[in-house]
């Protein structure tokens, strides 16, 4: 499996503390059947300061380390970036990073909210030449009170990645029916651990191919690995027409 959204690089922001903690994050990918990841710091985020990083140097370093401590994962160079206005200025300079060099940006919202602007952005972006990727929508509130927001975005080319620990229920019920909602209704159409550690944000690889199954659609699943696969290689990921949820009886989206 490929996983496009980790924060294992050591001690750079909220993820991996020291390289100890990043070995064993390692290892825990590799025995849940990962074989490669693109590591994805912090960027332009007010909470970690990231400016200074070379993750090219970081991520050599750190596959050096691997290498030697004998496991067999690959690791990529990518960011997660939280989105501002001159992205794409940042992405022409250099100055921020696609994932392992791709068409594909990972873009994280604020998590209560979707600034006004990013429908300018994103198309900004897609006639630059790149494809936006929406970081873990399922736990924004505003696309959670509202998918067809998320639906316009999807229609209009972008993708959007939920979480194996949302899947699991790691951030709660609701969180975990939105982010199933999101993935049978073709909102989403990615898969990726945004782990930070090996307890309380780990992996759950294994946990999330079960959960997959619940969705009873092998072919939709077989899509989801193989997506994380076309944006490693650079290659187009093909997208179902998004349908927009419902609300059922309950008041929750179906």
């Amino acid at each position: 499996m490929i996983d496009i959204h980790c924060h294992l690089l050591p001690a750079v922001d909220d993820g991996a503390q020291n390289v100890e903690v990043s070995i064993a994050m390692a290892k825990r990918a590799v025995e849940s059947g990962v074989s490669d990841i693109i590591v994805t710091p912090h960027a332009f985020h007010r909470q970690f300061d990231t400016s200074k990083l070379n993750v090219h140097q970081a991520v050599d370093q750190l596959q050096r380390v691997l290498t030697l401590e004998g496991i067999a994962l690959n690791v990529h160079a990518g960011q997660e970036i939280r989105i501002f206005g001159d992205l794409l200025k940042a992405l022409e300079k250099g100055e921020a990073l696609t994932l392992a060099g791709s068409r594909y940006v990972l873009i994280e919202f604020p998590s209560d909210s979707v600034p006004a602007y990013a429908e300018q952005l994103f198309f900004n972006l897609q006639a630059g030449g790149y494809t936006p990727i929406i970081a873990h929508p399922e736990r924004n509130k505003e696309l959670a009170q509202n998918p067809g927001r998320l639906l316009d975005f999807v229609a209009s080319g972008a993708l959007s990645q939920v979480t194996t620990g949302s899947l699991v229920g790691q951030f709660g019920k609701t969180v975990q029916q939105l982010a199933h909602v999101f993935l049978r209704n073709g909102l989403s159409q990615l898969v990726a651990s945004d782990a930070h550690d090996v307890t309380s944000r780990s992996f759950y690889w294994d946990e999330t191919l079960k959960a997959l199954e619940n969705l009873d659609d092998e072919e939709l699943v077989d899509n989801l690995l193989q997506n994380g696969k076309s944006v490693l290689e650079d290659q187009f990921v093909y997208v179902d027409p998004p349908i927009l949820p419902t609300k059922n009886w309950r008041g929750k989206w179906k």
